[in-house]
């Protein structure tokens, strides 16, 4: 036999042995990548998502330039928005997502309910998941879609002609802030069914049962049960539709006219303008709405309960 063919000899580790030798180093490999897999997202969200919001609240007191700005102090920009009808339209797009939200509550709300009622367990998923299908489309498909709806000739009105519930076509639902509302509802009810969906389904059934078998009727058990324990969901829900509300420029764009202004549509505007310190204001006050909401919600209902696990 010659030398080369016995690979065991002294010195000359067998291959069993460089196997077991390379376990550690696979192992110690394989839990170093699995620690920086769990931080890779908090890496993520700090440079894509802090970071941004923290230099927009630093941006928005530079100066303005011509075509951009300089690094300064000022509050120039806060007061253009304070003392100018720019307040106001913030305001009105405050009043009108307010009224969006509680459209949405009365209408989505109890689907919420019915499908972990009523709806078997197993199909529960699938019936939550046709309300977010129609986010599969463009966003702004879906709200010039509601333009043909609503105008004066659309489907609305020549359907209330033809069952004679009016005698002219209504002028008052597109380019107004009803439409804008609309579209509102339409645009972001599916949030609301799908976090009081979440928020239901960390309440045990055997709540239901006892209620039942108390007696409890179907407006006890909803006021006393239902809403303070999924109060977090509706909540949560809540906040985002009432951002995305004043926030999202296309739907006064397309469905308000000329005269429907929110806070998205301001900083689109400043963008136009060059006007970026004015913009990034008003994005940094959106964004103070936003966490004080939260805040509010979180010292209120202990938004961390939505993500219970179901019981």
């Amino acid at each position: 036999m010659s030398p080369e063919a016995n690979s065991s000899g002294p010195g000359r580790p067998d291959g069993l042995s460089v196997v077991r030798a390379a376990e550690p180093f696979s192992e110690r490999a394989l839990a170093r990548l699995q620690g920086w897999a769990f931080y890779i997202p908090i890496i993520f969200m700090a440079v894509f998502f802090a970071l941004p919001l923290a230099l927009t609240a630093v941006w928005s007191v530079f100066e303005r330039t011509q075509f951009w700005m300089e690094p300064g102090f000022t509050f120039f920009a806060y007061e253009n928005f304070f003392t100018s009808a720019r307040l106001w339209n913030f305001l009105a797009s405050m009043y009108h997502s307010l009224i969006s939200v509680l459209i949405c509550l009365v209408l989505g709300f109890p689907i919420s309910v019915f499908v972990r009622r009523r709806i078997p367990q197993v199909a529960q998923h699938r019936v939550v998941l046709l309300f977010i299908l129609p986010f599969m489309v463009s966003e702004i498909i879906r709200i010039f879609c509601l333009r043909p709806v609503l105008q004066r000739n659309g489907l609305v009105n020549y359907v209330l002609l033809k069952l004679g519930v009016i005698s002219e076509p209504i002028t008052a639902i597109l380019y107004t802030p009803l439409g804008v509302i609309i579209g509102e509802v339409l645009s972001f009810l599916p949030f609301i069914v799908f976090s009081g969906f979440l928020a239901m389904e960390a309440v045990p059934k055997y709540i239901f049962e006892i209620c039942e078998d108390l007696g409890a009727g179907t407006y006890r058990t909803f006021k006393d049960v239902i809403l303070p324990l999924a109060a977090p969901g509706i909540f949560a829900g809540s906040v985002f539709i009432f951002v995305n509300g004043i926030g999202v420029a296309l739907l006064p764009n397309i469905l308000g006219g000329p005269g429907a202004v929110n806070a998205g549509l301001i900083a689109t505007q400043a963008i136009t303008a060059l006007d970026f310190p004015l913009a990034m204001a008003v994005s940094a006050i959106m964004m103070g709405t936003l966490m004080a909401l939260l805040y509010i919600g979180h010292w209120l209902f202990d938004l961390t309960h939505i993500l219970d696990p179901q019981k």
